[in-house]
Formats: structure tokens, C-alpha cells, sequence
């Protein structure tokens, strides 16, 4: 493997490891209590473990037929290599990193995971059967255990300890690790012959619960299968197995996964304990105590894995010296290469800006050929309109109604003397169209020019700054020269210099301070007509309201408002004062109501009829009184025989109490004539309906004229028989002289009228006034809006004014500050020409060429006002004729609408069919023509279209052209010769900035290629490919950003991994600090139950762990920091009570203990066992396997507690001798 991959999985195998510390560490300050568990079931590193490939190693030797024993531990690095899968150095580096992947997609989520929680059985994890075949001392042996506390007794040899052997193989543990064997195969059993194939291992663990491994796929039950091959060619490895037996891996990593879920540690000493280990730790000395704590605990690990993290830092870091180091000659290269490429890239801009006259030029194109698509799309939309209008009047001639020849010869008239004028109108229009158009030419010239002199006074400016930023520069270079020696010289230049800055500065002020000015002049000027408008739009309004308060009271006059009653009889007022006393005296039982008049008006808009209605009514109804029962009657007569009236006036009437309530349903008016009780407004049903039932309103018809209404109501059924055409209708009133016609016995008969008409009854003008009142708030509101503009107006034209004086005070004292700083300059110049020491350097030239600068500028400005004096003078004439065209315009639309209503009324009154139908093949005609005339420019139109498309198209195509150029120009790294597609033509826009026809960008674009042209000559780069040049430069350029950007990254790397590992390295120390704690706090606990106590004293930088202990926890004297100065069994109980205390921080699910009890004395062990059993039991989350050679009858089973008593060793036994049985 490279060595830079090997660092890279080392930092990464670190991080992991690291990562899973500070979970560690978070679950430890996370718990309450006196109990502190390390969150294990961390990542396996085979390589941070010294016998973790012991049994691969000898199984791959095996599988590869090599029976020197003698070569075993020699060949332990290549052995291992091949348990790992890599079998050749060519494919290392990929086995490795899929080792790496399959590491990190196994490592389960410690955060979420809780294996076998306190307060219920295990679940997941826990031993259920332990089975071997052929394997040390045992034939065939099954061992099912129970779920918390196994005791496995016997005799040295019985194979008590090969169980715990076959539970280390099975479960991922080399031989070496069990300290019986240095490889596999001499783990055979050795009476099994020479038939004997191998060795088979079996141990099966629960599945159950949240935390189990891929229940889905093993269920309940995981059983891991170990095959020992003593056969060339046979298998060597694992099985996992699912419950009903089936086989579902044989990869090491899914047993290394599955180990790691269940938080299964068979190499961690405290997990799995045995018999060496065991002695070692019981007679061990401080530091092999202390070692054995940090292995138990994984402290060591950590430690380890930060040192490899601090080595990767510095390699790291030393790789970026190297890099840096290696950088200045890029950095040289670069540079070099760039300077070549800049040579070339005037040439290339000069060329994208060619290019770009080209996108201009094809887009001014494009816009020249849409403009002439809308104006003849307009020109099909006035000919849509026209052909719409003519067949709207085709079919107004096809319902043209009949009339008289001589309305038709009128009209006819009439149509002619409009078509004269519509010419005449016509040729006016077209001869002033043409006077303007001549008109504006010169106009058009001259803002062509006036942009043109703008432009080049633009540049005059330009110039006439450089030209005095150059005069400066020499001049500050003479200060610079002239030193001490000639300071009256120097501070001559100076003054000269600092007058000429100030007074260009001071003339570019004078034409802003000009337009100014004449902005603030113009504006006075403009607002002093609009303060006549103003007055004279606020007296206008004054006088409308004067108008609108007359008009008010004139309705109010013209509707009878305030009018006496007696127009409807002399004695109507008095009757009517009566009757109201009456009311209010309360003597009426019914409704009363008199004179009718008063309740009746005419109808807004039917004024001529009021007469002819009131002549249909009859004389003696208006005057009348109503009631509605006879006592009110009577009480009537009274009071219009008290009043005085005589036999004519005040007719009374009486009417049914059901006629009060509401009015009588009448007919509307046939159309073209007007019924009585459609002219007259009558609001109060009493009255209405009296003129109905009295002088029959409804059925009395008002025309016009006697012969419009012959013309509505009169039919002729033939036969003498004649009719109103409406039956309702009984008699027809007409104007006038108030004549009528009536029926009787089929036969028309009329009457007239030789009495003049009269009108008594007032208009209903109530909408009329109610409109003329609003009319009249409005104008009020418009005359308090008309003086309030006025005033602002005022105030605008007195803040203008002030503004004007204060600008031309500005400007008179401008001028003469220029005037005396002009001679302030002249005399400091004259005295610098008499002077007698002469500056060094002679700034007459320069000096030269800014007066010349200057006069073009105002040179260019005097032409520029003249200009545009001229463009002013020409607008009145422009406007001129355009009010004239306008007003010509309008007269002809008059003319042409009055054509139309002539020629409709015409068709109107055409008589006989053969006529009218020569008019609509007429109109049809011209419809034809106009739907021709559409069709052929929609022709045009598509022709445009087509025009338009190609022209966008071609600049699309230019303008994708001229941005690769672009692009290019900036460094991009882009084809300029590839073609666009259809996409990147749909994702260029059309350009908004071209202001220009295309025959200007014409003339830029051959301007432009003499200029590129030229240019090449000049620098003699017509052999030279720019391309070459430009791509060195960016491959240098490109190679330099990449390593300084690795650089960087390796920089940004290792301030992390050190602030990360700083981190993490006290986070380690607190971890160890509380893990100590807790452990000396548990020791302290279980030597309490033997009726002792102690502590137990760890000194880190040392790396020893020391025991201190009082025999008699009620008596200090007894304490003791010497072990040795304890007795055997006291020595051996408290390094059990250590043991037990270090195992209170592991979560693994199932403990086993080999030989613990070997050097107690009775006592000890019987409170050592009781110990042990209580807090197994207290802990029945968690398995717990002791195996022992001692006594264990004092122990009594029970559903928790299992013993297994082992078989005496047959010393003697042959091949095929009984198998030994478990015994419960």
C-alpha cells in the first residue's frame, strides 16, 4: 500500500476511534450514581492487537498445505495479510480500502443503542449453546447455558477451559489468545487420529429484542460455525448461521459487525478472563494491575490511536513544507508565461470587439426588419378594422328599411357633397404629411449632427484633461528639479499650477451654472402662463358655480316646488288648508287626498308631452278630492261647503279602501308613441289609480304627430275593417295641436282640437335637482381646488424666481472670480518669462496644448448652443403642421363617420328590391376588396416574419460567436469554433443597447479591421499562434492554483486534527480520571461485604495501580498499602474485589471468569462466591460463566443459576471412548 493511502487510513481509522471516545465520554458524564460503564462495543482494529490473527494465521497456513510448525511464527505478518483477504501486493491497496468501507458501513450508532437495559432478562448477545466437535480434549461436547449465572465445575483436564477456548475461537479470538496453543491446529484433538479432518466449533447467541443483529435475516438465533481444516484444501473460517441453521455469511466482517452490534468483546481480559490472565492479574505487580486496567477499560487504545493521530500531523505538516518549498518555481514559470500571452491579447480584444460591431451590426438588422413587420402588421390591423366597418354597414344595407324617393334624393345629395369634401380633406392630409416630412428632415440632420458634436466635445474634454493632467506632471516635475536653489521659481510654478487647476475647475462650473440658469428662467417662464391658466380656469369655475346655483333654483321653480294650488282651482288651496286641520284634528276615518295635481308631475325628459297628457285627462280631475268611505264624505261636503266652493270646484270623489293601498298594474307604451301614465310621475296610489279608473290614463296613447301614430298604431284590415294595432289603447293624442283619432264601428274617426293646451302640472324635476345640487358641490370642490393649485402655483413661481437670482448671483460672481484668477495667471506667467531662471523643463507646449484643448471645447459647446438654437427654431413649424394634421385628421374621421351615417340612411330609405340590392352587392364588393386587400398583406406579413426570424437567428448565432470570444478574452477555456446548438441559441436575449442603424455598425466594423490589421503589421505577430501561448499560461496557471489549493487544504487539515486532538485529549484524561474513580469506589464496595474496605490508588504518569486496603473497615489501624503484608486469601479476595470493580464499567453482554478462586482460602471464596452470585443475579441484564476446579456444593441452583459439573478426565481413554456430557 502507498504510504500516502496507508496515512490517510490511519488519520481516518484515528477519527473513527476518536469519535467514539467522545460518545464514550459523553455517556460516562451522562450517568448518575456511583456506577460508571464505558460505552463499548467500539470499532475492532485487528492491527492495534497483537494475537487478533493468530487463528487466521495458522488456518491460511493450513490452507495453503505448509506443516512446518516450526515457520508459523515468522510467517505471522503474511499470514495475516491473507486472513484479511490480501493475497498479492498489486491488489492490497483496494482490499484495504474496501476493508475501510466495510468497517465504516458496519459501525452501528452508539447513541442509539442500549444492548440488553437493566431490569429485564438478555436478550441479544448472551450465550445460549456451546457445541465442539474434535476440539482439544472433547470428542463432541454441547454445553446449553443458562441466561445469567453458569457455573462450570471439574477437575484439572476435565475441558473446563477448553469451553472457554471454543467460546474465544468462535467468536473472532487467535489462538495465542487462549493461551493453549500457538495456531489452530494444535487446538485438534489429538486422539481424534489420523482420519480426523478437523475441528468444528459452534456457539450460539440470542437475537431478540431492539438491539438485535438483522433480525430480519438470523431471527432469533445467531450461531456462529469455526471450521479447523487439518486437510489440505479444506475450509478454514466461519459460518453465521441463521435460527432454522441456515447459512448466511462467511465473511469475517459481518461476524466482526455482528460483534460490534451486540458489544461482544472475547478479547477484552475483563470480558473473558482466563486462566493466564487470570494468574497474571492476581500475582501481577503494580504495573501489570495498571495495564490490565487500561487494556480492560480501552484507555490504552486511545492513547495509542492519539499517538498515530500527532504522527499523521507532523507528516502532514512536513509534506507542506516540501509543497511550499516546491512553489516558487511555478510561481517564476507563471509569471513568464503570462507576460508572453498579454502580448497577444490586445490583438484579441481589438478582435472581440470586431466581433461585437458584428453582433450590433446583425441586431440593428433584425430590429430594422421587425420594425417593418409591426408597421405592416399595423397596416393589416387598420385594414381588419376597415373591413370589420364595411361589413358591419353590408349588414345594416341588407335590414335597410323603405323610404321615400325624395329623402333619397336628399341623402343622395348629401353623400356626394360629403365625398367631395372627403377628397378635398384627403389631399389637404396628404400635402401636410408631406410638408412635415420635409420639415423634420432638417430637424432629423440636425440632431444627427448635434450627437455627433456631443460626442466629439466629449472626447475634446478627455483630452483637455490629459492634456492638463500632463502640464502638472511637468510642472511638479520642475518643482522637484528646481530644489532650494530657485524657490521663488518653484513657488512661481506652483501658484501657476494651483490658479490653472482652480480655474478649470471654475469653468467647468460656469456651463452647468448656464444650464441651470436657463432651467430656472425657463421654468419661470413656463409657470407664469400657467398662472394665468390657473386664474382664469379658477374664474371659469366661479362663474359655473354661479350657473349651477341659478339652474338649481330655476328647477326648483320648473318643478312647482313652493307653487300655490290655486292653478288647479281658486278654491284648492283653502279646501286643501281645511283638510289638513282636519287630519291633524284627527276626524277622518280614511285616507284623504286633494287636489290630485298636487301629487302628479311630468317625467324628466317628456316635457313636450305634459300638455297633450293633460288634454287626454279632461278638464275637472286635476282639481279634485279624494276618500275613501262615505263618513268621509260627508265630513268633505262640509268642509267644501265652509270654504265656499261652487258647483265646479273641488269635485269630490270617492274611491274603494282597496285602491289606497297600491297602484294599478298598467301596460307599457307601445313603441314610438307614449301612454299617459308613461309621461305623468303620480307617486301616491289614490290618485293614480283615480286618473286610471276616471279618465282612463292607461288608455289614452301621445305621439308626435297624427302621422307617426297612423304609422305605430293604425291598421287597415281590408274591407272597411279598421283597428288599433293595441287593443288597450282606445284613443291616440297627437302634436300638435292636440288632435286624436279614435274606432268606432270599425271605422278610424278623428277629432280636433280647436282649444289652445294648457299645462298646470309642474316637471318632475326631482333627479334633475338632485343632480344639479351634486353638480354643484362638485364645482365647489373644484373651485377650493382650482385656488388651492393657484396658490401652489403662486409659491412655485416665487420659489423659481428666488432660485433664478440666487443661480445668476452664483454665476456673476463665478465669472469674476475666473476673470481675476485669469489675470492672476497672466501676470504670474509674464513674470516667469522675465524671469532669470528658467525652468529646466519648458512647459510652453503643454501649455499650448491645453489653450488649444480649451478652444475646441468651447468651440465645440458654441456649435453644440447653435445647434440646438437651430433644432428650437424649427420646432414651432414642426408643431405647426402637426396641429394642422391633427386637426385635418380629425375633420376627416367627422367626415368619414358623417359618410357613414349618410350612407346607412341612404340604404335606409331605398325603395324596391332591385336597388337596395345593388347597394349590398355594392358593400359586398367592397368587403371582397378589403378581404383581398388583408389577404395580400398577410402575405406581406409572413414574408416579414420569415425576414425577421432569419435576421434573429444569424444574430444569435454572431452574438454566441462574439461572446466565445469574450469568454476566451477572460480566460475561460472555451472552443471559439464550435457551433451553437438550438439550446444555447434559446438562451441568448436580443441586445437592448443598440441605439444605431445598421449602416453605422457597418462602418465600425471596416474601421475596426483596418485598425486589426494594422496593428499586426506594427507588433509583426502574423507567424505567431496566440492559442499556444494562451494555453502554456493556463496550464501553468492552472497547476499553480491546484497546488497552492493543496496546500491549503493540508493546512486547514492540521489546525483541525490539532484542535481536535487537544480536544479530545482532555476529554481522555477526565474519562480516565472518573473511570479510576468508579472503579476504586466499586472496589470499595465489594470489599465492604467481607467486612473490609479500601481504595485503590492509580498514578498515571507511573502507570501503576496500587491497592490499599483495611482489613477491619471499623478499624484504620488495620489499613494497609502493602498487599504483600496481607494473607493469601485476604490478597487474592481483594484482587477479585478489583477485578469485579474494573468489570462494573463494561456493557459486554456475558462475562466469564477462569479459575478466579484459585489462591482464596475457604472463607474468602465461600464470600467471594455469595459475592459474585448476588451481584450476577442483581445484574440479570447480563451473563455471567465462572469456572472453577474448587467446590461449588454450597451453591444451590435455581432458574437463574446453572452448574455444570464436568467429567473426570480419563487418562487412559482411547479414540471413540465415551463423549463427555454436560451435567446439570
Amino acid at each position: 500500500m502507498p504510504s500516502s493511502r496507508k496515512k490517510r487510513r490511519a488519520a481516518q481509522a484515528a477519527d473513527e476511534d476518536v469519535a467514539n471516545e467522545n460518545i464514550e465520554a459523553e455517556e460516562v458524564e451522562n450517568r448518575s450514581g456511583r456506577r460508571s460503564r464505558s460505552a463499548s462495543g467500539r470499532k475492532r482494529h485487528r492491527n492495534n492487537n497483537d494475537d487478533g490473527g493468530g487463528g487466521g494465521e495458522e488456518i491460511k497456513h493450513d490452507k495453503n498445505g505448509e506443516e512446518d510448525d516450526g515457520q508459523r511464527e515468522g510467517e505471522d505478518r503474511e499470514d495475516l495479510e491473507e486472513e484479511t483477504g490480501n493475497d498479492d501486493d498489486d491488489g492490497g491497496e483496494e482490499e484495504e480500502e474496501e476493508e475501510q468501507e466495510d468497517i465504516s458501513s458496519t459501525t452501528s450508532p452508539l447513541r442509539e443503542r442500549h444492548v440488553n437495559p437493566t431490569g429485564k432478562p438478555a436478550e441479544a448477545g448472551i450465550i445460549d449453546t456451546v457445541y465442539v466437535e474434535n476440539f482439544m480434549c472433547h470428542r463432541k461436547l454441547t454445553v446449553k447455558l443458562c441466561r445469567n449465572v453458569n457455573f462450570i465445575h471439574g477437575q484439572n483436564g476435565s475441558g473446563k477451559s477448553a469451553i472457554l477456548a471454543a467460546i474465544q475461537v468462535c467468536l473472532g479470538a487467535g489462538a495465542r489468545r487462549t493461551h493453549r496453543a500457538r495456531n489452530l491446529k494444535d487446538l485438534v484433538r489429538k486422539e481424534s487420529g489420523a482420519d480426523c479432518s478437523g475441528a468444528k466449533l459452534r456457539v450460539t447467541l440470542l437475537n431478540r429484542g431492539a438491539d438485535g443483529y438483522k433480525p430480519d435475516i438470523y431471527g432469533d438465533y445467531i450461531t456462529v460455525e469455526r471450521s479447523i481444516s487439518l486437510r489440505p484444501g479444506g475450509f478454514n473460517g466461519y459460518k453465521l448461521l441463521n435460527a432454522a441453521g441456515k447459512e448466511c455469511s462467511r465473511s469475517k466482517r459481518d461476524l466482526d459487525a455482528m460483534l460490534d452490534q451486540l458489544n461482544i468483546q472475547v478479547e477484552n481480559p475483563v470480558a473473558v478472563l482466563d486462566q493466564e490472565e487470570a494468574k497474571k492479574f492476581l500475582t501481577g505487580k503494580a504495573e501489570d494491575k495498571y495495564e490490565f486496567f487500561t487494556k480492560a477499560t480501552e484507555i490504552e487504545r486511545l492513547d495509542r490511536t492519539y499517538a498515530n493521530i500527532q504522527d499523521s500531523i507532523l507528516e502532514q505538516k512536513e509534506v507542506q513544507e516540501k509543497a511550499n518549498r516546491a512553489l516558487d518555481g511555478a510561481i517564476e514559470n507563471t509569471k513568464r508565461l503570462k507576460k508572453e500571452w498579454e502580448q497577444f491579447k490586445i490583438l484579441d480584444k481589438l478582435g472581440a470587439e470586431c466581433q461585437d460591431y458584428r453582433a450590433m451590426y446583425a441586431w440593428a438588422a433584425h430590429m430594422e426588419f421587425k420594425a417593418k413587420l409591426e408597421n405592416e402588421m399595423k397596416t393589416a390591423h387598420k385594414y381588419g378594422k376597415s373591413l370589420e366597418k364595411r361589413r358591419v354597414e353590408l349588414e345594416k344595407a341588407e335590414q335597410a328599411a323603405n323610404v321615400t324617393d325624395d329623402e333619397e334624393t336628399q341623402q343622395q345629395k348629401r353623400l356626394t357633397e360629403l365625398t367631395e369634401e372627403a377628397t378635398a380633406a384627403a389631399a389637404t392630409k396628404t400635402k401636410i404629411e408631406q410638408e412635415l416630412k420635409r420639415a423634420e428632415a432638417p430637424l432629423k440632420q440636425k440632431v444627427r449632427e448635434k450627437e455627433v458634436l456631443v460626442r466629439e466635445s466629449s472626447n475634446a474634454r478627455r483630452k483637455l484633461k490629459a492634456a492638463q493632467r500632463r502640464l502638472d506632471e511637468t510642472r511638479r516635475q520642475i518643482i522637484e528639479q528646481t530644489g532650494n536653489a530657485a524657490k521663488e521659481e518653484r513657488d512661481r510654478t506652483e501658484k501657476i499650477a494651483t490658479l490653472e487647476s482652480d480655474l478649470a475647475v471654475a469653468k467647468e462650473r460656469v456651463d452647468p451654472l448656464k444650464t441651470e440658469i436657463q432651467t430656472h428662467l425657463k421654468r419661470y417662464q413656463d409657470i407664469e402662463p400657467m398662472l394665468g391658466q390657473m386664474k382664469e380656469a379658477r374664474e371659469g369655475t366661479e362663474r359655473q358655480l354661479h350657473a349651477v346655483q341659478k339652474r338649481v333654483k330655476d328647477l326648483q321653480a320648473e318643478s312647482g316646488e313652493g307653487n300655490s294650488l290655486t292653478v288647479f282651482g281658486p278654491k284648492c288651496k283653502a279646501l286643501h288648508e281645511a283638510v289638513q286641520k282636519a287630519l291633524k284634528a284627527k276626524k277622518f276615518k280614511g285616507s284623504v287626498i286633494g287636489p290630485v295635481g298636487k301629487y302628479v308631475k311630468v317625467i324628466n325628459g317628456k316635457e313636450k308631452y305634459a300638455k297633450l297628457a293633460e288634454l287626454a285627462i279632461g278638464p275637472g280631475q286635476l282639481d279634485r278630492f279624494i276618500v275613501t268611505n262615505t263618513t268621509d264624505m260627508e265630513l268633505m261636503k262640509k268642509l267644501r261647503k265652509d270654504v265656499g266652493c261652487g258647483p265646479r270646484d273641488c269635485a269630490l270623489y270617492q274611491i274603494h279602501p282597496n285602491a289606497a293601498k297600491e297602484k294599478y298594474k298598467t301596460p307599457k307604451p307601445p313603441d314610438g308613441v307614449e301612454l299617459v301614465t308613461s309621461v305623468l310621475s303620480i307617486d301616491n296610489p289614490i290618485a293614480f289609480n283615480f286618473l286610471v279608473d276616471s279618465a282612463r290614463a292607461d288608455q289614452s296613447a301621445l305621439a308626435e304627430s297624427m302621422e307617426k301614430s297612423e304609422q305605430v298604431l293604425y291598421v287597415n284590415h281590408g274591407n272597411g275593417h279598421e283597428a288599433i294595432r293595441f287593443p288597450s289603447v282606445k284613443k291616440v293624442y297627437s302634436l300638435p295641436k292636440g288632435d286624436y283619432w279614435e274606432i268606432k264601428a270599425n271605422h278610424r274617426v278623428g277629432v280636433s282640437n280647436l282649444k289652445p293646451m294648457k299645462q298646470t302640472v309642474g316637471v318632475d324635476r326631482t333627479a334633475a335637482i338632485d343632480a344639479a345640487k351634486h353638480e354643484l358641490k362638485a364645482v365647489q370642490n373644484e373651485l377650493a381646488r382650482n385656488r388651492s393649485e393657484e396658490d401652489a402655483v403662486k409659491k412655485e413661481e416665487f420659489e423659481s424666481k428666488k432660485a433664478w437670482n440666487s443661480v445668476q448671483k452664483e454665476h456673476m460672481k463665478l465669472m469674476k472670480k475666473i476673470k481675476e484668477m485669469a489675470q492672476q495667471l497672466d501676470d504670474l506667467k509674464a513674470e516667469a518669462e522675465t524671469s532669470e531662471e528658467a525652468p529646466t523643463i519648458d512647459t510652453s507646449e503643454l501649455e499650448s496644448d491645453v489653450q488649444d484643448a480649451e478652444m475646441t471645447v468651447e468651440d465645440l459647446k458654441k456649435q453644440v448652443a447653435e445647434i440646438e438654437d437651430e433644432i428650437e427654431s424649427l420646432h414651432p413649424g414642426i408643431e405647426d403642421l402637426k396641429r394642422q394634421l391633427d386637426e385635418t385628421t380629425a375633420r376627416n374621421d367627422r367626415i368619414e363617420e358623417d359618410l357613414v351615417a349618410v350612407e346607412s340612411k341612404l340604404e335606409d330609405i331605398v325603395k324596391g328590391h332591385a336597388r337596395r340590392q345593388e347597394a349590398v352587392e355594392k358593400l359586398r364588393a367592397n368587403v371582397k376588396k378589403h378581404e383581398e386587400a388583408l389577404e395580400q398583406q398577410e402575405v406581406i406579413i409572413q414574408s416579414e416574419k420569415a425576414n425577421v426570424s432569419a435576421a434573429l437567428e444569424t444574430a444569435k448565432k454572431i452574438q454566441f460567436k462574439c461572446d466565445l470570444d469574450w469568454a476566451k478574452l477572460s480566460g475561460e477555456d472555451v472552443d471559439i469554433n464550435v457551433d451553437p446548438t438550438e439550446e444555447d441559441l434559446a438562451q441568448i436575449g436580443i441586445r437592448e443597447d443598440i441605439t444605431k442603424d445598421s449602416k453605422y455598425y457597418k462602418q465600425k466594423i471596416l474601421a475596426m479591421e483596418k485598425k486589426i490589421e494594422l496593428e499586426k503589421n506594427r507588433r509583426n505577430m502574423s507567424n505567431v499562434d496566440p492559442a499556444d501561448a494562451r494555453d502554456k499560461y493556463l496550464r501553468a496557471k492552472n497547476d499553480l492554483d491546484s497546488k497552492m489549493a493543496q496546500i491549503d487544504t493540508i493546512k486547514r487539515h492540521v489546525l483541525a486534527l490539532e484542535h481536535d486532538l487537544k480536544d479530545r485529549r482532555k476529554r481522555w484524561r477526565q474519562f480516565r480520571s472518573h473511570i479510576a474513580q468508579m472503579t476504586s469506589l466499586s472496589f470499595d464496595e465489594f470489599l465492604n461485604k467481607k467486612g473490609s474496605s479500601g481504595e485503590v490508588e492509580f498514578d498515571h504518569e507511573a502507570g501503576q495501580l496500587n491497592l490499599i486496603v483495611q482489613k477491619d473497615n471499623k478499624d484504620q489501624k488495620s489499613q494497609t498499602k502493602d498487599v504483600k503484608a496481607l494473607s493469601g486469601g485476604e490478597r487474592s479476595y481483594a484482587t477479585l474485589s478489583l477485578l469485579l470493580a474494573i468489570g462494573e464499567s463494561l456493557e459486554t453482554p456475558f462475562r466469564v471468569m477462569d479459575e478466579f478462586d484459585v489462591f482464596l482460602d475457604p472463607v474468602a471464596r465461600k464470600i467471594a462466591l455469595k459475592t459474585l452470585v448476588k451481584t450476577a443475579k442483581s445484574m440479570e441484564h447480563r451473563q455471567f460463566i465462572f469456572i472453577t476446579p474448587q467446590d461449588v456444593s454450597n451453591l444451590t441452583t435455581d432458574p437463574k443459576l446453572k452448574i455444570f459439573t464436568m467429567k473426570p478426565p480419563a487418562r487412559n481413554a482411547i479414540v471413540g471412548g465415551p463423549q463427555q456430557q454436560t451435567i446439570d
